[in-house]
């Protein structure tokens, strides 16, 4: 008898830690950290690709259910959250710049060939800002969720040698 609640023990708390919506929000922040990380990369802006592997740590130590992890992306969900309700605003007000591309374009002889260059630059342009629209909501949920009693308890120390 004893051996069979163990089993149904370990059975709930192996489902309580399976499924957790908050952990696939921690995964989607990682694949969008990689993601940046990437394109930063390309661009050569190595300060940003500094701070997307940051996150990336983090996330995988939220991941592995790390504390030091828990209470540090408690901290950082926030203020990423704050820095692309900012970098959303100035690519917002700089929005009129595409229709001041075009008629620059149109004066120019290959305009057929920058027209449709301009078009993809403008719908990645908005992918980006409804990414980060999507993901300030979800970084503030993720840093409350993470602050919850709950959510605590699945944490564990690092455990030394």
């Amino acid at each position: 008898m004893p051996l069979m609640v163990r089993r149904d023990a370990a059975k709930q708390g192996l489902l309580a830690r399976n499924f957790s919506v908050w952990g696939i929000a921690l995964w989607v922040v990682l694949l969008l950290a990689a993601f940046g990380a990437l394109q930063y990369l390309k661009i050569a802006a190595y300060l940003y690709l500094a701070v997307a592997f940051a996150i990336i740590v983090v996330c995988a130590g939220c991941v592995l259910r790390q504390e030091w992890a828990r209470r540090t992306m408690c901290v950082l969900a926030p203020l990423i959250a704050l820095w692309m309700l900012v970098s959303g605003g100035q690519m917002l007000a700089a929005w009129g710049q595409f229709a001041a591309a075009r008629e620059s374009a149109m004066a120019q002889p290959m305009a057929d060939v920058v027209m449709p260059m301009i078009d993809q630059a403008q719908r990645t342009y908005l992918l980006g800002l409804i990414f980060k629209g999507l993901e300030i909501p979800l970084l503030l949920w993720l840093a409350w969720r993470l602050g919850r009693p709950a959510v605590r308890a699945q944490f564990h120390q690092r455990q030394r040698g």
